[in-house]
């Protein structure tokens, strides 16, 4: 068998930058899978037709998570078997309640009017074969989402991690989800479990990356945890002028706007969620 070719398809955001959202062409030697899906009708169709123009056929996509820009573009994929984690199944229908409507604000007619959700569970440890390689999926736990997932093929004993948004590269994250304690322990893990010969597919920023970026996402997310920490003694932390402290300070970390969009969501919440968990007993 020759080495899996991975394509990277960078999809259409809902703020800038615009295309930015990582989904992922896996070329095997007779047919392809796809991780995970954009957010935008437009991109999903682009992600299909690039891997339709392989001329082989599409066996599969596999999800890692259950964020709208990695499941909705699933709505172009209805006629294939659809993975994920029940954690990230349930997840998905959790935020598609809550997410629809602003999507559709945002995104309009590109936003799909019915949302299609993964119809193949996958529990954590188990290898799914496609075309002779075999793809280990991680059940990784809350982390940057309530339920982060790991899907893992090996290729002349390198790893290739298709980890969603467990890393990101060079731009803004998200915390709304509450999980950021957990979050560090998933980059441990990582860090433990690869060597420097592994490459990293990551849900957005470039791709691939080696363990390096691994360092980079751990000193993103403590700097949030100290940006937090430092509002404590705020009489209202979760005003918009303390948040507005707090994003200075990650720019003091990260000096872009890259995905700003994706820190600022809800930060109220994330700081007040974060300051309520983190509280001295």
């Amino acid at each position: 068998m020759t080495a899996p070719i991975v394509h990277r398809y960078a999809g259409k955001f809902m703020a800038l930058p615009y295309d930015h959202v990582n989904a992922y062409i896996v070329e095997l030697d007779n047919s392809s899978v796809i991780v995970d899906s954009t957010i935008a009708l437009s991109s999903a169709r682009g992600l299909r037709a690039q891997a339709e123009a392989l001329n082989k056929p599409i066996d599969a996509v596999m999800l890692t998570h259950g964020h709208p820009d990695h499941y909705t573009g699933l709505a172009v994929f209805e006629d294939l078997p659809r993975f994920s984690s029940q954690g990230a199944l349930d997840f998905a229908h959790r935020e598609d309640i809550v997410k629809a409507p602003v999507a559709t604000m945002l995104l309009g007619d590109d936003y799909p009017a019915v949302r299609v959700f993964p119809n193949e569970i996958v529990n954590d440890g188990e290898t799914v074969d496609f075309g002779g390689v075999e793809f280990t999926f991680t059940d990784l736990g809350p982390g940057e989402s309530d339920s982060d997932g790991m899907w893992v093929y090996k290729h002349d004993g390198a790893a290739h991690a298709f980890v969603g948004d467990a890393i990101a590269k060079d731009c803004h994250c998200f915390f709304r989800d509450g999980h950021t304690p957990e979050w560090l322990k998933i980059l441990d893990r990582l860090e433990s479990q690869f060597d420097e010969t592994t490459r990293f597919y990551i849900g957005h920023g470039e791709a691939p990356v080696g363990t390096g970026v691994i360092r980079w996402q751990r000193g993103y997310v403590e700097a949030f945890l100290s940006a937090v920490d430092h509002l404590r003694d705020r009489a209202d932390p979760t005003s918009r002028p303390a948040q507005e402290q707090l994003i200075a300070q990650m720019k003091d970390y990260l000096p872009t706007d890259s995905t700003l969009f994706l820190l600022d969501y809800e930060l109220d919440y994330s700081i007040g969620k974060l300051l309520e968990a983190t509280a001295p007993h």
